[in-house]
C-alpha cells in the first residue's frame, strides 16, 4: 500500500482528505421514492439527486438480494460469496486464524475502517450492524420464564435470555473492524422507537409507551411494544455500554444525530471522518412517527408507515447534509446512498410480529423482489454527491454501480491499494464520475448469488409469477454443463458485464430440474423479459466462461490463504 507522507500534519490531514458518509435504507425498493412515481413522499431526496454536485445512478445494484450479505460487501469490497457469507445471522466477517477460543472475532475482514484509520481518520458506524453480535454480558440478561421462551429479540442463552446476540453468531462488532465508535444494534428493528420493546438493566422492564403503528394487534404484546432491538454504544475506548435510553419515535433522526456528533468530535480533533449509516427503515416491522403519517390520510394504516418511513429516510438524508453545509464540510465530502436489497415479499411477518401486511414497497416495473437476483431484488436507489470530482448534475442511465465498489473508491481517494492484494470485486468509481470511464471495465464484472430459489418467496394473490422456468434456450442447445454448480450451492445466481449485458442463471425447485441459463440486454429490455441466448450464444456462452472464471477466485478466496471459511466446493 502507499502511505501517506508522515510530515503532514493532523490538520493538514483534515482539510485535504475527503470525508466519507455512506448511507444504506434496509428494504428499500427501487421505486420507492418519488422521482420514480412511489406515493411516498421524499423532497430531501429529490432535491439532492439534482443538485449540483451529484449523480443518479439507475443502475446501483446491492451487493446481494438480501441484508446481511451485501452489509458485508459494503465493508469489504468483495462479493459476499468471497467470504462465504450468503444469507442472514449466517456467518461472521472475520479473518482467517482470527477468531477467539469463542469463535469471535480478534480482527474483522479488512474494511472501509481500516483503510480510513491508517490515513488517520476517525470512524462511527450507526444502525443496523448485522454482521455478528455486538457483545455478551450478563447486564444484558434476564432469567428466562418457566417455558423458557424468551421475549421477542432476546436469545436463549443457557438459563437466561440476552440481547446483543444476533441469533447464534459470536461476537464480531464494528471495532473489529476499524470503526472508532458505533451506536448499532446487531440485527433488524423497528423503524421506531427501534428500542422500546427492551429492558434497561437493571429495571427488569421498560415502562415507556412505545409507538407500534399499525402493528397494534399484529401480537400478543404488540400493543404494547415490538420486538426489542437494543442499541449498544461502542466507545473509542474501545468499551461496549447499552445505550441508556430509548431512542425516540424517529429512528432515522436518532441515527443522525449519532452522525451530528461524530461531526463535532472530528471538527474539534481536526481530524478527516468516516461515517457509515444503516438505517432500519423500511425492513418490517416499519413503524412511522404520527406526523409522518399524517401526510398520507388517504392511504391504509400499513401505507402510512411504510411511505411515513420513506419520508423520514428522505428527511434524514437532508439533515446529513445539511449538518455537512453548516459545519462547511461539503464541499470536501462523499455523500452516498443505496439500499441493501429490494423490498420484501406480501404479507411477511416475523420479526416479533405474528400477522403479515401487504408490502407497499416498488421496484418501479423491475421484476422480482428482496431474495431474487433479477432486477427488482438487486438494483436500488444510487445518489452520489462528491463537489471536488462531479461538476454538474446528470443521471446516468446505463452505467451499473455497486456496494462492492465503495471500498476500492475510497482507497483509491487516499492513495492506497487493495488489503495484501487480496481480490476486490469492485472497483473505483472515481475514473467514471471524472468523466474518464464511460463504460465499467469488463474485469470489473459484477457477480452475485442468491440462497433462495428465484422467486419462490415472492406471491401475489397466491401466485408467483418470478419462479424459474425449468426451460431454457440455453439447456436445449447444451449449453448448460451437466456439473454446474455455485459457490456455497445457491440455487440462482447472476452476472453483469459492461453496460448492458447480463445474465441469470436459476434452478428451479424440486426433484428432476436443471439449470437454465438467460441472457439479457438490460438497456433494452430492464424488466428482463426477453431471453437473448440463442440469438447471441457465441457472446452468452462466451460471458458464462468469464462467470465461471470468477467463481473460481472466489473459491480460492474461501480457502486458508485468505479468509479461511472453507465452505467446500
Amino acid at each position: 500500500m502507499q502511505v501517506m507522507a508522515s510530515a503532514m500534519t493532523a490538520a493538514a490531514l483534515a482539510a485535504t482528505q475527503p470525508n466519507f458518509v455512506i448511507m444504506m435504507a434496509d428494504d428499500m425498493g427501487y421505486g420507492d421514492w418519488s422521482r420514480t412515481g412511489s406515493p411516498a413522499k421524499t423532497p430531501e431526496l429529490d432535491e439532492w439527486s439534482r443538485s449540483e454536485n451529484a449523480v443518479w445512478f439507475k443502475r446501483a445494484y446491492s451487493g446481494n438480494p438480501i441484508c446481511s450479505p451485501t452489509r458485508a460487501s459494503v465493508m469489504s469490497g468483495r462479493t459476499p460469496a468471497r467470504t462465504c457469507i450468503y444469507s442472514v445471522e449466517q456467518h461472521i466477517l472475520c479473518r482467517g486464524g482470527t477468531q477467539d477460543e469463542h469463535g469471535g472475532c480478534i480482527r474483522g475482514e479488512y474494511s472501509l475502517a481500516n483503510a480510513t484509520r491508517e490515513a488517520g481518520y476517525i470512524s462511527g458506524f450507526y444502525g443496523k450492524w448485522h454482521l455478528g453480535s455486538l457483545r455478551n454480558e450478563t447486564s444484558d440478561c434476564y432469567p428466562a420464564p418457566q417455558n423458557g421462551k424468551c421475549n421477542s429479540g432476546y436469545v436463549s442463552v443457557g438459563t437466561s435470555c440476552c440481547q446483543g446476540l444476533d441469533g447464534h453468531l459470536p461476537i464480531s462488532n464494528p471495532h473489529h473492524f476499524g470503526f472508532d465508535e458505533f451506536v448499532a444494534t446487531p440485527q433488524c428493528g423497528a423503524g421506531g422507537t427501534t428500542n422500546c420493546g427492551c429492558f434497561f438493566y437493571p429495571k427488569p422492564h421498560n415502562d415507556t409507551a412505545c409507538n407500534v403503528g399499525h402493528y397494534f394487534d399484529s401480537c400478543s404484546t404488540c400493543n404494547m411494544h415490538l420486538e426489542c432491538a437494543q442499541y449498544f454504544h461502542g466507545l473509542p475506548d474501545m468499551t461496549i455500554q447499552q445505550w441508556p435510553t430509548v431512542s425516540g419515535d424517529d429512528d432515522e433522526d436518532f441515527l443522525v444525530s449519532r452522525f451530528s456528533d461524530l461531526v463535532d468530535r472530528s471538527l474539534s480533533e481536526k481530524k478527516p471522518f468516516l461515517a457509515v449509516i444503516f438505517f432500519h427503515g423500511v425492513h418490517i416491522p416499519y413503524v412511522a412517527t404520527a406526523e409522518s403519517r399524517a401526510l398520507y390520510p388517504n392511504a391504509t394504516e400499513n401505507e402510512q408507515d411504510y411511505w411515513g418511513g420513506l419520508t423520514q429516510i428522505s428527511k434524514a438524508v437532508g439533515r446529513v447534509r445539511s449538518i455537512l453545509k453548516e459545519k462547511n464540510l461539503s464541499d470536501n465530502t462523499w455523500v452516498s446512498l443505496t439500499a441493501d436489497n429490494g423490498p420484501e415479499v406480501d404479507n411477511m411477518a416475523g420479526q416479533g410480529t405474528s400477522k403479515g401486511f401487504p408490502n407497499p414497497g416498488r421496484t418501479d416495473g423491475l421484476r422480482g423482489r428482496k431474495r431474487d437476483t433479477s432486477e427488482g431484488g438487486i438494483r436500488e436507489i444510487g445518489i452520489v454527491e462528491y463537489p471536488p470530482v462531479i461538476k454538474a448534475n446528470r443521471v446516468e442511465e446505463t452505467f451499473p454501480i455497486a456496494t462492492m465498489d465503495l471500498l476500492p473508491t475510497v482507497l483509491d481517494l487516499l492513495g492506497k491499494s487493495s488489503y495484501e492484494g487480496r481480490a476486490l470485486d469492485g472497483t473505483s468509481l472515481i475514473p467514471h464520475l471524472s468523466g474518464k470511464q464511460d463504460e465499467r471495465p469488463q474485469e470489473a464484472g459484477l457477480g452475485w448469488h442468491g440462497w433462495r430459489n428465484l422467486g419462490i418467496s415472492f406471491s401475489v394473490n397466491g401466485t408467483q409469477p418470478n419462479l424459474c422456468p425449468n426451460n431454457s434456450a440455453s439447456h436445449t442447445l447444451g449449453d448448460v454443463p451437466d456439473n454446474f454448480t455455485t459457490v456455497g450451492n445457491q440455487p440462482q445466481f447472476a452476472w453483469a458485464e459492461g453496460n448492458h449485458m447480463k445474465m441469470l442463471g436459476c434452478k428451479p425447485e424440486g426433484k428432476g430440474v436443471h439449470w437454465n441459463f438467460f441472457l439479457y440486454n438490460l438497456t433494452s429490455d430492464r424488466a428482463e423479459t426477453t431471453d437473448l441466448w440463442e440469438a447471441q450464444r457465441d457472446f452468452a456462452k462466451a460471458m458464462f466462461g468469464r462467470f465461471e472464471a470468477w467463481q473460481q477466485s472466489v473459491w480460492a478466496s474461501q480457502g486458508p490463504d485468505e479468509l479461511g471459511c472453507n465452505i467446500p466446493k
